[in-house]
């Protein structure tokens, strides 16, 4: 965000901070603890999570060790191995962090975005999901703007590719069609590869979650598949108990930012910001690199956007 004068700099960067402390508040309120991620994270480790990960973006140093490492691209990789080094996992872990992460800008310069998020690792999976997305929900719905939350599974189409077996090439290039929802390449690739079926038609799979997880139940689906439609499935009336079903999206093309999340995931929205406000998902496999696989699941909240959507309508 451009600031007109240092006056209006000042302004923004306090109104951040009030909003900071309130949402520091609130995590706390829901019995989660404030941790500190490291600001350097070794490169192949991030690489090794996320293969798909524009590496041009993140910022890399060299450690004394010779050893490449990047300035903190994602907090939730730098605080895992924290926590798993200190951590027996014999009672659920519920952690929040309050930090910043590094890219590489358009112009050269190196771009910074303040990030407010929690983690919560152990317990149930379903029972954990519901009380991430009612804090969700209270954060979305503090910023007193119209939302959408899109939902969705990487477990159903990543089984799905799975089944497939394409070469890492193919694979990219018809997940970047579905990234980019550009169907008229999506359809041509598909039509060179030979594939029929639910990709061709996973574009349209979105909308109000009963209706869409209807559609996909019509097509022939693996195992993990189903047990990802009927996870989807298992969400409906929580979010009908809330009366939220019209702020809910499910988009079953959705493909995650970051390659490490292997179930639910969801991205937040608010009404004329094209950025996502927060984001986030289910983890548990990346816990095994660690150690020891435990239910994981967390999100993030762009700092920078909310602030911006707050003091735009402070000053209207």
């Amino acid at each position: 965000m451009g600031f007109s004068s240092i006056e209006e700099e000042l302004r923004v960067r306090r109104l951040r901070k009030d909003m900071e402390r309130m949402v520091e508040d609130y995590f706390e309120s829901k019995g989660f603890s404030l941790i500190e991620p490291d600001i350097f994270l070794n490169y192949d480790d991030f690489l090794l999570s996320n293969y798909n990960f524009d590496s041009t973006k993140t910022i890399k140093v060299f450690g004394g060790n010779s050893k490449i490492y990047v300035l903190r691209p994602d907090i939730t990789l730098n605080i895992l191995g924290k926590i798993f080094a200190g951590w027996e996992a014999n009672n659920p872990l519920k952690i929040y962090y309050n930090s910043k992460i590094y890219s590489n800008s358009p112009d050269g310069s190196i771009g910074q975005n303040y990030q407010v998020g929690v983690e919560f690792l152990g317990e149930e999976a379903l029972k954990a999901d519901k009380e991430i997305f009612e804090i969700v929900i209270h954060l979305l719905e503090n910023l007193k703007t119209p939302y959408v939350l899109e939902l969705a599974s990487s477990l159903y189409l990543d089984s799905y590719f799975a089944d497939l077996n394409l070469d890492m090439k193919d694979e990219k290039t018809v997940k970047k069609h579905i990234r980019n929802k550009n169907k008229h390449e999506l359809l041509s690739t598909l039509n060179r590869l030979g594939i029929k079926g639910i990709l061709e038609v996973v574009l349209d799979m979105e909308g109000n979650m009963e209706d869409v997880i209807n559609m996909a139940r019509k097509y022939p689906t693996n195992r993990d598949m189903e047990k990802a439609l009927d996870y989807l499935d298992s969400l409906v009336d929580f979010f009908k108990q809330r009366n939220l079903m019209n702020r809910i999206n499910l988009d079953l093309s959705m493909m995650p930012d970051l390659d490490y999340y292997d179930g639910i995931v969801f991205k937040g929205y608010c009404q004329g910001v094209a950025k996502k406000i927060i984001s986030g998902g289910r983890y548990d496999k990346l816990t095994e690199r660690f150690g020891k696989r435990v239910p994981a699941v967390g999100f993030m909240m762009d700092m920078d956007v909310a602030t911006q959507l707050i003091y735009r309508g402070d000053n209207q």
